[in-house]
């Protein structure tokens, strides 16, 4: 229905907006990010010519919000297993193997996970893709909202909102994708990050804002 979907859409913002949250108070400086079995070390020292896995496999996340995270996780979780039960048609891979299926999984799974095992409670959680999620629950609002109106004059502002909302996803994507690989790098901001996505994909290259870290 129209609530359960708005419901969704919102728990996936929130859910983005608490990854925000994480990494505004983030500090790589600070050592390893709780890493499991893993030294505390300054990365002021670290060879910037190696590739530092620690920095992108461990974050520094606080208790408190380790708990919001988990719990906003567990009810993403629940509201999916639910849903997928209810639209069991006979062919388990299908609902498997859908890829807002496999995202809410990645995203949940690992946090229910820390609830039962503490030393990975700062692993990194690439929670930001839940912003496709919420995407897909506004898509589909909007479909709805269109058949029920039946404008056909509607199509084409539906249209232009849903590539406005690709666009915006596919912008903090790679804000958060690049803010992340750069812990081991030059420990870009996201404003730093949106710098260089604008400036990037605007094809002006200033060039006084670059990655040492790329995939």
């Amino acid at each position: 229905s129209l609530r359960v979907r708005l419901f969704n859409f919102f728990l996936k913002l929130l859910s983005c907006l608490f990854y925000i949250v994480r990494v505004l108070l983030d500090d790589p400086r600070e050592g390893r990010g709780g890493c499991w079995e893993c030294p505390k070390q300054n990365q002021s020292g670290h060879q910037l010519n190696k590739f530092d896995w620690v920095s992108i496999i461990w974050v520094n996340r606080p208790l408190p919000l380790w708990g919001l995270q988990v719990l906003v996780a567990f009810i993403s979780f629940s509201e999916a297993m639910l849903l997928a039960y209810l639209g069991y048609k006979g062919n388990i891979w299908e609902q498997v193997l859908h890829i807002p299926f496999i995202l809410e999984m990645l995203n949940t799974v690992p946090f229910i996970i820390t609830v039962f095992w503490p030393p990975l409670r700062n692993l990194f959680i690439p929670v930001f893709l839940n912003c496709w999620l919420a995407k897909h629950a506004l898509e589909n609002m909007i479909n709805d909202l269109h058949r029920a109106i039946q404008r056909t004059h509607s199509a084409m502002f539906n249209q232009v909102l849903i590539l406005i909302c690709t666009l915006l996803c596919l912008m903090f994507t790679c804000i958060c994708g690049i803010q992340h690989l750069e812990r081991a790098g030059n420990n870009l901001t996201l404003f730093d990050s949106l710098y260089f996505c604008i400036v990037t994909f605007s094809t002006v290259g200033f060039g006084d804002v670059t990655p040492k870290i790329w995939p």
